[in-house]
């Protein structure tokens, strides 16, 4: 082995960041998950490095709008000369470069759009606003992904990037070191090198056919993947000075390429390949007086046809990629993995993305006027008047227009049409409200019931965005316990020390839900009201005692909270069920619950399944 060759690092981030520069038009990009920043910018300023000289870096914050990207009017240089001058956006600008794009989960559809087509076709095409131009945009893409639970980057992105590299701490401590005060002249050269000697890289079938089928045993149903494995081996070959695919530059290429994109095991050699298929059992036991069955024949040859419809074993380079599939599955995805086949399901929930004209994460802008809290967008509006300067200047001066003062004529006219606002996208949380019957002898139950579930759903609020409340009703009236809040000590707190007793003004109940239930709404947030109460009303909302008017009174406010449409849940906590339970929960529209004898862990899932009915129904 030439000392060139041992000169070049033996996998990791550093390998991935050669590959990429080898073939960065074929393989994409890589993802980096969770990157620290150092780590994330030596991998950045390494591809750059033994990329072509000259070639551009450019970093795209995740709330870039597709204008930015595709490029459009150049505004400054549009009002200054009256005509339409085209700028070229960041795409376009980072040709034969690279892109690095942070906090890539929280792209906009529209942008990851455009990245994904220029990841396509290596071109930009911008057709707007009186432009119709075409610019070569040949990226390779860096992509950080620093999600938090289910809040991931989109399939369509992250399939087209060969390459997912863990930025745990060995890895990262390993390319700082390898490129820290290095001079890499050396990997410089030899991925120039094996630029030009990509193409001439033959690879023989045996390995396409492998390829394949190590990724249809690891359940990967992209097609992308075994086409970026294959180009993955051949930069390889090329980097290593190699003119034929040997096995070697396969199992590193299935190893970089095909293992983070894996979603099960295979299933072990002497296992029948149908996984539906029941394990064979033995053949029953002939019956007795039964004569014996005649000798078998001699097996007769397989004519040709038979042979192409048997399945075929895995051939032997398949074995070894799928060895080295597995021996480079991390840990945490081995157990994934594996939690799947014992059929584990991985389950979660972010908030739905909804518009919003006042706060959220910037979205752009669109057409509108700025009033009712709506925001003028300054910039977009110039942009949408610039292309119309000339003729409407002109129109202004013309001999039919309306005369007025020369000092009193604008210098840009601007129209009603041309107005932009700015646009937001907001994530929607979830305010569970838990309105409590602090009541009569059992409410020392109810209320250890209640603590437990909004202890459970306290302890997933930060991920999935949820805050809780609590409502306390008894004796003549309401109490607000807990305002929607993550706190979880401060709720610990307010329940250990609510006192029960006295009557059930339930009338009174549903009025405080109902206000507060609104008042998380306006904030932005998706109410859920869960109600735990015996039905039992017996004050109404005079305070007069009685169990008539309690429950005419408990009717009336339940239409009342239906009119406004709020996903809520009845838990009727008597022993055998109260009919006005059921009454007033039919009246709230609310999904009624026979639970008299509720834990903790049952009522917290009760919870979470309306939660997921109630966003499933904002979606529809």
């Amino acid at each position: 082995m030439s000392s060139a060759v041992a000169d070049l690092p033996r996998g990791g981030p550093a390998l991935t960041a050669l590959l990429l520069a080898v073939d960065a038009r074929g393989l994409g990009g890589a993802m980096l998950e969770h990157p620290l920043h150092e780590p994330a910018r030596a991998f950045s300023l390494l591809v750059q490095r033994v990329l072509p000289q000259g070639a551009p870096l450019r970093r795209v914050p995740s709330s870039v709008t597709p204008d930015r990207l595709y490029g459009g009017v150049d505004l400054a240089a549009t009002l200054s000369t009256g005509r339409i001058v085209a700028e070229r956006g960041v795409l376009a600008a980072a040709d034969g470069g690279v892109i690095v794009v942070p906090m890539a989960e929280r792209l906009s559809i529209a942008a990851r759009t455009a990245l994904c087509e220029v990841l396509d076709h290596a071109e930009v095409q911008v057709a707007r606003d009186g432009i119709n131009e075409q610019h070569a945009a040949r990226i390779c893409a860096v992509i950080m992904d620093e999600s938090v639970d289910e809040e991931l980057v989109h399939d369509a992105l992250r399939d087209r990037l060969a390459f997912v590299v863990r930025m745990s701490g060995s890895a990262a401590d390993a390319l700082l070191e390898e490129t820290d005060d290095r001079d890499l002249a050396s990997w410089e050269r030899q991925t120039r090198d094996a630029r030009h000697r990509l193409m001439s890289v033959s690879v023989d079938e045996s390995w396409i056919v492998a390829i394949c089928e190590t990724a249809d045993a690891f359940g990967i149903d992209s097609v992308r993947a075994p086409l970026m494995a294959l180009r993955c081996a051949r930069a390889h070959a090329a980097l290593h000075g190699r003119l034929m695919l040997v096995e070697a530059d396969a199992e590193m290429a299935a190893a970089l390429v095909l293992a983070p994109r894996a979603t099960r095991l295979p299933p072990p050699p002497d296992e029948p390949a149908n996984e539906n298929e029941p394990p064979g059992e033995p053949p029953p036991s002939p019956p007795e007086n039964t004569p014996p069955s005649p000798p078998p024949l001699p097996p007769e040859p397989p004519d040709a046809e038979s042979d192409d419809d048997a399945p075929m074993p895995p051939s032997s380079n398949t074995d070894v990629l799928r060895e080295a599939v597995t021996s480079a599955l991390p840990p945490g995805l081995l157990a994934q993995l594996l939690e799947k086949v014992n059929g584990g399901t991985m389950q979660g929930r972010v908030g739905a993305e909804k518009q919003n004209m006042m706060r959220g994460r910037p979205r752009g802008a669109r057409t509108g006027l700025p009033r009712g809290g709506a925001r003028l967008h300054l910039l977009e509006t110039l942009r949408a008047a610039a292309p119309w300067q000339r003729a409407r200047l002109a129109q202004a001066a013309a001999p039919s227009a309306p005369s007025s003062p020369s000092h009193t004529r604008p210098r840009i006219n601007i129209r009603r049409e041309d107005f932009r606002i700015r646009r937001f996208i907001e994530k929607t949380g979830t305010t569970v409200l838990f309105v409590v019957d602090a009541s009569g002898s059992s409410a020392l139950n109810r209320l250890s019931e209640a603590k437990g579930a909004v202890e459970m759903l306290l302890a997933e609020s930060y991920a999935r965005r949820d805050r809780v409340s609590l409502i306390a009703f008894r004796g003549q009236g309401t109490e607000l316990l807990l305002p929607p809040t993550r706190a979880l000590a401060r709720a610990k707190k307010v329940l250990a020390a609510l006192p029960g007793g006295g009557g059930t003004p339930l009338a009174h109940a549903i009025d405080a839900a109902l206000e507060q239930a609104l008042s998380a709404k306006r904030a932005g947030s998706a109410p859920l009201v869960v109600m735990l109460t015996d039905g039992r009303a017996n004050i109404a909302r005079d305070g007069a005692p009685g169990r008539p008017g309690a429950e005419r009174d408990a009717l009336l406010a339940s239409a009342r909270f239906a009119q406004q449409s709020i996903p809520a849940m009845f838990v009727d906590t008597s022993a055998r069920g109260e009919p006005v339970a059921r009454r007033v929960a039919e009246a709230m529209r609310a999904r009624y619950v026979l639970l008299p004898a509720a834990n903790a862990k049952a009522l917290g899932g009760l919870v979470r399944t309306a939660m997921n009915m109630a966003e499933g129904g904002d979606r529809a």
